[in-house]
């Protein structure tokens, strides 16, 4: 008899909700800002540095980030950082001057930064085990929504001509986000008494490189799957310039191509959900990742707009899949007390490899021919893609027996 899932808890709904409305308000105030950013300045550089502003801000957090969040109450630290992000978020309706606005867009960032591994380590101390890869489904799905529901709202604001209330949208979506995280219970993170300084930032870099060592395994399906994920971001970036110029698609059916790959993501969210208690997180994993990379490749050597639409629908669909096996994985073999730490290395490490695949690729698309761009990086996300699959279905013995002894030596 298949083993049912654990059905969620009032806390768990909780978490879920602070977390889900967080999202969403962060994409309803982001495409207005583009559009300030660029009446403020007429420069479409100017916009794109928005993009730019997020890794920059990840990377300059993690050196410190995880330090903070494995040694404080993540609640309280979740808390803080919402209410200060709707107070920076309020300050832009005052239409600063673009560098102020930048600099709000960068702090801003930079909670987002610290937010995410506090928020991964809270839920794994208020979710039990068995209850997790529901959650994980469950979040998936509430992600979808923003992702869909985000950018709509947005442009009916806009259109109605009250593009600026969608930052007080955004900044009451923090306020509700912190007053459902005030309800759940105050959970301590590792109170070591220790005070934040270069050697302390030191000790926990080598803890975090001990662990690195010690779970290999870990550490190569975090890392391919986020190498996949990075391919995929870095095509991303290219992205409109094929659609249009390649596909010769126009900028209404390049919407609706948008649109088509937010239905596949909310599809994929739904089956996920009602399939999870199935399937492994290995499988999720492996799978997921291959389906996403191809997705990409039937994107990239499309001719028409029904083959870009399929490739989109396609690793639209299994974004979720992937992101539910790859959370459920990493809460399940990374320890608790390190996990703001480990998070935010592996953070850092992603946001230099990101930024610097997004700039090669845009390099190679004003260079060359964009599709044989696109078609290579589709290629390696394929050949990543198989990697994980393999090393995802396949964990050893020896891996399982020594992820057993982690939570005790990994910190000593």
């Amino acid at each position: 008899m298949r083993k049912r899932g654990v059905p969620m808890n009032r806390k768990a709904a909780l978490l879920l909700s602070s977390i889900g409305i967080s999202n969403l308000g962060d994409w309803i105030y982001f495409i207005p800002l583009n559009f300030m950013v660029y009446h403020m300045t007429g420069s479409a550089a100017a916009v794109a540095a928005l993009y730019v502003i997020r890794p920059l801000a990840a990377l300059l957090t993690s050196f410190w980030a995880g330090s903070i969040v494995d040694r404080f109450s993540q609640r309280n630290l979740m808390i803080g950082l919402d209410l200060a992000r709707a107070s920076l978020v309020l300050i832009m309706l005052l239409s600063p001057p673009v560098p102020v606005l930048y600099f709000l867009v960068f702090i801003i960032c930079m909670a987002d930064a610290i937010y995410d591994p506090a928020a991964s380590a809270f839920m794994v101390k208020l979710i039990p085990q068995e209850q997790r890869k529901v959650f994980n489904s469950y979040k998936s799905l509430a992600w979808s929504g923003a992702f869909i529901l985000g950018p709509a709202l947005a442009g009916l604001l806009y259109i109605s001509g009250l593009p600026y209330l969608a930052f007080t949208v955004n900044a009451g979506s923090f306020l509700i986000s912190a007053l459902m995280l005030l309800m759940l219970p105050n959970l301590l993170g590792n109170t070591d008494g220790k005070n934040l300084s270069l050697a302390v930032l030191k000790e926990d870099w080598q803890i975090v490189l001990r662990f690195m060592r010690k779970a290999k395994y870990v550490m190569v399906i975090y890392l391919l799957f986020n190498g996949v994920m990075v391919m995929a971001a870095a095509l991303d970036s290219q992205e409109a310039v094929f659609s249009l110029n390649v596909l010769q698609l126009s900028e209404s059916t390049y919407g609706l191509l948008v649109s088509i790959s937010g239905a596949g993501l909310l599809a994929g969210s739904i089956v996920n959900r009602l399939a999870v208690n199935r399937l492994s997180a290995s499988l999720l994993i492996g799978v997921g990742g291959v389906m996403i990379a191809s997705g990409y490749l039937i994107y990239s050597v499309s001719l028409s707009f029904a083959g870009a639409a399929a490739g989109f629908f396609i690793l639209a669909f299994f974004m979720a899949f992937a992101n539910t096996g790859v959370w459920t994985f990493y809460q399940d073999h990374v320890p608790v007390d390190i996990m703001g730490r480990v998070g935010s290395a592996l953070g850092m490490v992603i946001s230099i490899v990101q930024m610097a695949m997004v700039t090669a690729i845009g390099f190679a698309g004003d260079l060359l021919p964009i599709r044989p761009v696109i078609i290579s990086g589709a290629g390696a996300m394929v050949f990543l893609a198989l990697l994980l699959f393999a090393a995802a279905m396949k964990p050893s013995a020896e891996y399982k027996q020594a992820m057993g002894r982690l939570d005790q030596e990994v910190i000593k």
